[in-house]
């Protein structure tokens, strides 16, 4: 592994004992899961073991953020489904978007991992449904990072966490209040709460520069 997927690793490192301290000192009723202890698979982008290694979950009101069932072991690596007519070959799912879902229902538009580049991405359903029934067409993505580390360093744990929620939800989101003049977001008060992301930025919000809109045709 490159030295700076190291030192990101260590960054999620640090954010994941500061977040789990503000949350125990605030009670915002979040996921932070421990980990599940993967062991390495051969076959995997550079990160992703280490990355699961650090937690298993994590989310709040808008995302829920999962270690893959595939990524366990070896033997579960080998023994995951495939699509062979997948047009994205088969990628794997990290996270999923629940604004305004159940509790305890996992749902919306998936996060999905590159299994051979690393590309952390989303499409929108309908769009992967006609390219899969038409192969010769193209579809957009929209691309977070170029490796797992970058996306949970910098979209879920650092400052680009509000671009995540207005690529994948709309900018209103980002700010949207309670009652009691909260952010509606558990997640984006912990972050806060943290000093991990701030709102200020409302050019970054609007304009997502950390988000790539990619023809998958390119």
């Amino acid at each position: 592994m490159d030295e700076g997927r190291r030192e990101g690793l260590e960054r999620i490192r640090s954010k994941l004992e500061l977040i789990r301290q503000v949350e125990a000192e605030h009670g915002f009723g979040v996921i932070i899961d421990r980990p599940r202890n993967p062991e390495p698979v051969a076959e995997l982008p550079h990160g992703v073991t280490e990355v699961f290694g650090l937690f298993s979950r994590l989310g709040a009101d808008h995302f829920r953020f999962f270690q893959p069932d595939e990524v366990q072991d070896p033997a579960a690596w080998a023994a995951r489904a495939t699509d062979p007519n997948c047009p994205l070959g088969s990628p794997l799912p990290i996270g999923c978007e629940r604004h305004r879902a159940p509790e305890d229902i996992e749902c919306g538009s998936r996060i999905w991992l590159d299994p051979d580049d690393g590309d952390v991405y989303s499409y929108d359903i309908d769009d992967y449904i006609h390219l899969y029934k038409h192969p010769d067409e193209t579809i957009d993505l929209l691309v977070f990072a170029n490796d797992i580390v970058t996306f949970f360093d910098r979209f879920v744990l650092g400052p680009a966490y509000p671009q995540l929620v207005a690529a994948m939800i709309g900018p209103d989101a980002v700010t949207q209040r309670d009652r009691r003049g909260r952010y509606r977001d558990r997640w984006l008060r912990l972050l806060t709460e943290s000093g991990l992301a701030r709102t200020d930025d409302k050019e970054a919000i609007q304009e997502m520069p950390d988000v790539t809109r990619l023809t998958l045709s390119d």
